[in-house]
């Protein structure tokens, strides 16, 4: 956005060209496990439409952007596939729709006519938060989180790391590394749950 407002002599220097971003690994997000989005799935809120979109966007892995902009247009409920533009990184893909993708989807409506009926990003996230505080999960997920989740559950499930990374849209299997590690953690947790054997 600096950049930006310099290139349209909004500013005449970048006041952050010196800045250098942090090095080292990228934070691990909080994921939700299918168990958990079970719960969320059962758990009502208020707030039905941020409720299905974002279970759509655990089951699909778009990120909110997509799925805040996402038309009837887009979906060809004939061969249960989505066809979305990504703006983050300028490509069309298409993606497979599960059955619970399609009862998420609903009745179609007109062509045009957004799936989803949103408010802003920052609303979204806020119902988001309601909402697992009434499911009692306490994790701080954020819709991106979503897209987290579906990455690292693919994998826990046996899903391999390079059709994962297609089914995401990676451009670079680094990207993808992140759910790798997430799935190992998630592993162990449930090793970890397993009681133990009294040994004499």
């Amino acid at each position: 956005m600096v950049r930006q407002a310099v290139r349209e002599k909004l500013i005449l220097t970048n006041p952050c060209a010196d800045v250098k971003a942090p090095k080292g690994e990228a934070s691990v997000k909080d994921t939700l496990t299918f168990d958990e989005l079970q719960l969320l799935a059962n758990t009502p809120t208020r707030a039905g439409e941020v409720k299905r979109a974002f279970l759509f966007s655990c089951v699909t892995g778009l990120r909110w952007v997509d799925v805040s902009a996402i038309t009837w247009t887009n979906a060809d409920m004939k061969n249960k596939v989505l066809k979305v533009f990504q703006s983050k990184t300028a490509k069309t893909v298409v993606v497979n729709l599960t059955d619970t993708a399609l009862r998420l989807l609903g009745k179609p409506g007109k062509p045009g006519e957004k799936i989803f009926d949103l408010p802003t990003a920052n609303g979204a996230n806020k119902a988001l938060r309601l909402w697992l505080e009434r499911a009692e999960i306490p994790k701080k997920i954020t819709w991106h989180c979503a897209r987290h989740s579906f990455g690292t559950n693919l994998v826990f499930h046996g899903a391999d790391v390079f059709v994962t990374s297609k089914l995401l849209g990676h451009t670079s299997m680094k990207h993808t590394q992140r759910y790798v590690r997430a799935a190992e953690e998630m592993k162990r947790d449930a090793i970890n749950k397993l009681p133990g054997i009294q040994l004499k």
